[in-house]
């Protein structure tokens, strides 16, 4: 029986990008046609069609190469289920940063719990950091997003020219805005 190798990419949000991780997979010996990508799909979700995908294609003898640990999954708990059940499949799963074989040895099941468990204590410790940011930022008066299109002063002056019967379009071109900044402007009402 001849083992074939399996890679799974994952990243959380849509904006990041897989390029890394499937770089390092190829570069591993993994075929494009064996790469099963799961994009914008946390760690955290019950649902993950990529994963049931994946759980249905490989058989006994196959390994599945993640580019880290914690791409199988979140929560300890859960990598740890995951890679009970690919063992019991008779697949290994193979890390590529730190490089490490995850089989059915006591070894490999500590190791697996303690990365998984750095991870995750990581990925909490950054929430908590971002949340504490955050609140700190608003306490001195500022907010995160995207700075206003236009100052309040200006807010004024759209609403005096639309007042006079200019058209959204029109005081969207004088001010380099959209239509849609405009009718916020106004309230949400129409031109």
């Amino acid at each position: 029986m001849t083992t074939r190798s399996f890679g799974l990419a994952r990243v959380s949000t849509d904006r990041q990008a897989l390029d890394r991780q499937l770089d390092a997979l190829h570069a591993a010996g993994v075929s494009r046609d064996h790469i099963v990508i799961e994009h914008g799909v946390s760690g955290d979700a019950t649902q993950r069609d990529g994963l049931d995908e994946l759980l249905l294609r490989v058989r006994d003898g196959d390994e599945v190469l993640v580019a880290e640990l914690s791409r199988l999954g979140r929560r300890t708990v859960e990598v740890l289920s995951l890679l009970r059940e690919l063992n019991e499949l008779g697949v290994t799963v193979r890390c590529l940063q730190p490089a490490l074989l995850f089989d059915t040895s006591p070894m490999a099941t500590m190791l697996a719990a303690l990365l998984s468990a750095v991870a995750e204590m990581e990925l909490e410790t950054l929430r908590t950091r971002t949340r504490e940011g955050l609140a700190a930022a608003r306490a001195r008066g500022r907010t995160g997003g995207r700075p206003a299109a236009l100052t309040e002063a200006q807010r004024r002056e759209v609403l005096r020219m639309r007042s006079e019967g200019r058209s959204s379009a029109e005081v969207a071109a004088i001010f380099g805005v959209s239509e849609r900044t405009v009718r916020r402007v106004l309230g949400g009402s129409h031109a």
